[in-house]
C-alpha cells in the first residue's frame, strides 16, 4: 500500500491529471496498447507497450508511482498504459485485457498472489511477459518491489528504537496496530512489525489493532480510539495512510504529547509534513521506490527485447525517516 513524494500541491495536481488519464478505464487499455496510444512511430523512439494495474489511483503512493513511471516512459519513447483495479477480478479483466491488447509486458500490482497466478500464467501462455509487484507469482517473467518482512520490520524497529529513548524497561508500552488482513502481503508486513517490537521493544504491548490502511479509515478507528484507548503510547500501521488518520483524530481531540508515536511506511508528502511539524508523528519507513520508478519499466522493457532478464528478482531498498532526518531525506 502503499506512498514518498515532496510537494503536497505538486500532489493534488497529479492525482486530478491521473484521474483524467484513468477516465475509461479499460477502453483506453485496449486502445493504447493496441495502437500505441495513438502516436505514430515516426513519433515514438519503440513500439514496445506497457500495461500496468494498479490498485487504487486514490492512493497518494500510486498516484505518484504511475506518474513516474508515465514520465520515464515518455522519456524513453515507450507506450505506457495504465488501468485501475481495486478488486482482484478487476485485475483478471485488466490483465486480460492488456493480453488481448498485446501488449508486449504486464505489470500487475499482486494483492493476492494464489487468486491472480491463473492469469498470470495464461498471459505469459499467450506471450506477454508479466512482472508482479509487491508479491510474487511463481513462474511469471519478474518481479519488482519489497520483501514484506522486511518493511514491516524496518517499521516496527523505528517504533521500537523511539520507545527505547522515551521509556524505561520497566514501562508498559500501549500499542495500537493499524493493519490490512485483505492482503497477504500487508499481512506479512503486520508479522514483520510485531517481530521487531516483540524483539526489540519487549515491554511494548498491543491492546488494540484496527484495519485502516487508508486514510479515511484510520479517521474512523482513530475516532474509535479516542474514546476507548486514548492512552495509547504508540501507533504503528503497515502504512502511512493510516496512521495518519489516527494522527488526525488524535490531534483534532488534544491527545498528543512526549508520550506517544506514531510510525508508518511509504514515507508519503503528508508524512514528511506531519514529521516536520514536530508531532506525534515521529517515523516513516522509504522504499526508495518512487527515486527507483524507472526500474519497473527498464525491467519490462528488457524483457519485451530480450525474452529475459539477467535478474528475475529485483527488490528495492529501504530507508528510515525521523524527525531528525526528514530535512536530509526531503533534499534529496
Amino acid at each position: 500500500m502503499p506512498i514518498q513524494g515532496k510537494g503536497g500541491n505538486k500532489m493534488k495536481k497529479m492525482k486530478k491529471m491521473l484521474a483524467a488519464i484513468l477516465t475509461g478505464g479499460m477502453v483506453l487499455a485496449l486502445a493504447a496498447c493496441g495502437s500505441g496510444g495513438g502516436e505514430s512511430k515516426e513519433e515514438k523512439e519503440s513500439d514496445i507497450k506497457i500495461g500496468f494495474v494498479v490498485s487504487d489511483m486514490s492512493d497518494a503512493f500510486f498516484a505518484h508511482l504511475v506518474q513516474e513511471l508515465q514520465d520515464y516512459s515518455d522519456e524513453i519513447g515507450v507506450t505506457f498504459t495504465v488501468t485501475e483495479a481495486p478488486e482482484i477480478s478487476d485485475k483478471i479483466t485488466g490483465i486480460e485485457n492488456f493480453v488481448e491488447a498485446k501488449c508486449d509486458t504486464i505489470i500487475c500490482h499482486v494483492t493476492d498472489s494464489d487468486a491472480l497466478k491463473d492469469a498470470a500464467l495464461g498471459a505469459e501462455d499467450a506471450g506477454v511477459h508479466f512482472i508482479s509487484y509487491d508479491s510474487d507469482i511463481e513462474g511469471t517473467s519478474g518481479f519488482i518491489g519489497v520483501d514484506n518482512m522486511k518493511y514491516g520490520y524496518e517499521i516496527g524497529k523505528n517504533a521500537a528504537d523511539w520507545i527505547k529513548e522515551n521509556f524505561e524497561e520497566s514501562e508498559e508500552v500501549k500499542v495500537g496496530v493499524c493493519n490490512y488482513p485483505d492482503y497477504p502481503f500487508l499481512v506479512t508486513r503486520e508479522e514483520g512489525i510485531l517481530k521487531a517490537l516483540e524483539e526489540l521493544a519487549p515491554n511494548a504491548k498491543v491492546v488494540v489493532s484496527a484495519k485502516a490502511g487508508y486514510t479515511p479509515e484510520g479517521v474512523d478507528v482513530g475516532d474509535a480510539w479516542v474514546q476507548s484507548n486514548p492512552d495509547l503510547n504508540v501507533v504503528v500501521g503497515i502504512n502511512d495512510a493510516g496512521v495518519l488518520g489516527v494522527y488526525e483524530t488524535f490531534n483534532a481531540a488534544g491527545i498528543d504529547g512526549d508520550k506517544l508515536g506514531m510510525f508508518g511506511g511509504d514515507a508519503v508528502d503528508d508524512a514528511l509534513t506531519a514529521l516536520k511539524a514536530g508531532g506525534t508523528f515521529r517515523g516513516t519507513v522509504s522504499t526508495e521506490m518512487l527515486p527507483n520508478a524507472h526500474q519497473f519499466i527498464d525491467m519490462a522493457v528488457e524483457l519485451a527485447e530480450n525474452g529475459k532478464v539477467a535478474e528475475r528478482e529485483l527488490y528495492f531498498p529501504m530507508k528510515t525517516v525521523t524527525v531528525d532526518t526528514v530535512d536530509e531525506f526531503m533534499a534529496e
